[in-house]
């Protein structure tokens, strides 16, 4: 996966829209009313094409107290030049943790090959 890359896209597609890693603090979730979050999960699983191979899970999240859009089709398809595989999205509406506000949380699932050749 390429880090750089994935930002790059974000910051492309979507300038008006800060991009901040998992370590996003409650300052900055208050001080934006939309902007992404990206995260490497702990989580693995083996691929679906070669069950030899390990992947990693990698999560992308438009998160948005203002109700505002992105174009999925168009999104997925360039995060996927850094390095990621598409595998599914969601979307939640709720209260922002530790506020009555509500937001609206785009969340796409993407993973990533760590390994080949699994025993």
């Amino acid at each position: 996966m390429n880090v750089d890359r994935l930002i790059e896209v974000l910051n492309t597609l979507y300038p008006e829209y800060n991009v901040f890693d998992s370590d996003i603090k409650q300052e900055e979730v208050e001080a934006n009313p939309s902007f992404f979050v990206f995260r490497e999960t702990n989580t693995y699983s083996r691929g679906s094409l070669s069950p030899r191979n390990l992947m990693r899970k990698v999560l992308v999240q438009f998160v948005t107290k203002e109700n505002k859009s992105i174009d999925l089709a168009t999104l997925i398809p360039e995060l996927q030049t850094a390095g990621i595989h598409f595998v599914i999205s969601d979307e939640d509406l709720g209260k922002m943790q530790g506020t009555d506000q509500q937001a609206l949380m785009i969340t796409m699932e993407f993973t990533y090959q760590v390994r080949k050749c699994l025993i």
